[in-house]
This record gives C-alpha cells, sequence and structure tokens, in this order.
C-alpha cells in the first residue's frame, strides 16, 4: 500500500574550508577598511584645515549696552587653537547668559574654521521703581530683570506704584504707554513718568514744545485705574495738546474724567 504522507529530513549544508576562509578574509578587510575610514575622519577633523580661526558677531543695536569687544570676552572662545568640531557651544552660551542685558545666544558653526555668534538682546521699555528702592528695566512682554549698573544710555520713562511681580498689569502698562505715548501718537511728546496711587490714582508726567520752542512739563490726571486710562479717547489729548502747544502759557496739570471731560490747568506767567 502507498504511502500517502511522505516526510523529508532537511538538508543541512555545510560550508566547506574554503568558504569559511574567504568570509573570514572578507570580514577582516571590512573591519580594516572601517578603521582606515575612522582614522582618516579623525585626522581631518583634527587637520589645520577645521581650526577654529574667526568669531563672528552679528551687528548689536545703537543703543544696546554691551559692545562685540565684551561679547567676545564674556564668551571666551580661543581662536587659532584646536577644531571648530571639539568646540562645545554650551559653555559659551552659558557664560554669555550670566550678563544681565543677554536674553539668549545663537551660536552656529560655519565650517571649515568660523563660528556665528548672535546675541538676542534685551530691549527696555521703561524703568520700574519698587517700594523698597530696587530698580528694574521693564521689556515689552511684561518681565523684568536687573542690572545694578544701569548702563543703557537710552531714555526711558520711570514707572512708580508698580509691582514686578504682576507680570500681567505690567504687560498693560506697556500697552497703554505704546498706544497713548508711542513717537506716532502725538508728535514731540514723551512720557517722563507714569505712578499709580491708590487715592491719587493714575498720573503721567509728561513733556512736550510750545509754540516759542519752549519744552514744558505738565501733569496728565488719567483716573483711577489703568482700566479707566485706557478707555479715554486719545483723539480728544491729542487736540488739547495741540491748543496748549499753540501758546505761550504751559499748562500745569491736564485732568482727564473718564472720557467726559478734559480740564486743563494754565501756571501763572510765560
Amino acid at each position: 500500500m502507498a504511502q500517502l504522507n511522505h516526510y523529508r529530513k532537511p538538508r543541512i549544508l555545510h560550508a566547506s574550508g574554503g568558504d569559511r576562509r574567504r568570509n573570514a578574509v572578507y570580514w577582516v578587510f571590512g573591519l580594516l577598511a572601517l578603521g582606515l575610514i575612522g582614522f582618516g575622519i579623525k585626522q581631518a577633523v583634527r587637520s589645520s584645515l577645521f581650526t577654529l580661526r574667526s568669531v563672528v558677531v552679528e551687528p548689536l543695536s545703537s543703543n544696546y549696552p554691551l559692545s562685540r569687544e565684551q561679547v567676545l570676552e564674556m564668551a571666551d572662545i580661543r581662536v587659532g587653537f584646536g577644531s571648530l568640531f571639539d568646540l562645545k557651544l554650551a559653555p559659551v552660551e552659558s557664560r554669555l547668559r550670566e550678563h544681565p542685558w543677554v536674553k539668549g545666544v545663537i551660536l552656529g558653526k560655519q565650517f571649515p574654521g568660523t563660528l556665528s555668534l548672535r546675541v538676542v538682546e534685551r530691549t527696555p521699555v521703561a524703568l520700574l521703581t519698587e517700594t523698597n528702592g530696587r530698580v528694574l528695566y521693564l521689556e515689552s512682554d511684561g518681565s523684568t530683570f536687573e542690572d545694578r549698573a544701569l548702563v543703557y544710555p537710552g531714555e526711558l520713562p520711570i514707572l512708580t506704584g508698580f509691582s514686578s511681580t504682576e507680570s500681567g498689569v505690567l504687560r498693560k502698562i506697556n500697552t497703554f504707554v505704546t498706544t497713548w505715548f508711542g513717537p506716532d501718537v502725538i508728535p514731540g511728546l514723551k512720557l517722563s513718568s507714569l505712578s499709580y496711587d491708590e487715592k491719587l490714582g493714575l498720573r503721567a508726567m509728561i513733556s512736550y514744545p510750545m509754540k516759542n520752542q519752549k519744552v514744558m512739563r505738565t501733569v496728565l490726571e488719567l483716573g483711577l485705574n489703568l482700566e479707566d486710562a485706557a478707555e479715554l479717547p486719545i483723539e480728544r489729548l491729542k487736540k488739547v495738546l495741540q491748543y496748549i502747544a499753540q501758546r505761550s502759557q504751559p499748562a500745569s496739570k491736564i485732568w482727564l474724567g473718564n472720557g467726559k471731560k478734559i480740564v486743563v490747568k494754565f501756571s501763572r506767567g510765560p
């Protein structure tokens, strides 16, 4: 009787001695090739072609208190020694960020031998004086930073009656100052200070040019709080200030009442 199922034992192929020797030779040559490639790359990296030869600092703003030379001194990068491949960027960034005026650093390796460096600058919009006498710089995003040397060369308005812990309020103040006292809102008008007091409310000290070409100062009474002041009509204030600027008699105080009326008190004398 014929068997229906046939079981065939698998065949095991054995490599001959010659095949084994050839495979071993291939492996040896492969490892040697990889070693030579790695050695060549290492030698190329160590080559003088990739020596760090220059650090390019992107231009800084005109009012920025740090110079290119100061930035390079803080970065402490040894030019002419070592390969650009071996340069660690993290320590360089850490050294630069220790300075209060450096908000961030962008570094880039430009082969064969150049490092590019861009400082993310801090751009203050005002000086914040706290009740404890501490003076901070305020940025447009509501953040603050301290520099006891106060080296910023630009003219900044002074804020009093506010706290550095109230970042939301500080952002609103920046929006308010930009909206009311920006360079294109009322030509010639400058904000000297902005203060808040629970009894007196919000006050702004401003300077503006008069008809006789003198620059005069006056106080703007802006209401009890920032929200009320933000609702005051700027166009009406523009008309009042234009009227005052055409006179030779300066105004000592301008009171703006909830957008309903504007009262001007003139000083005595010219």
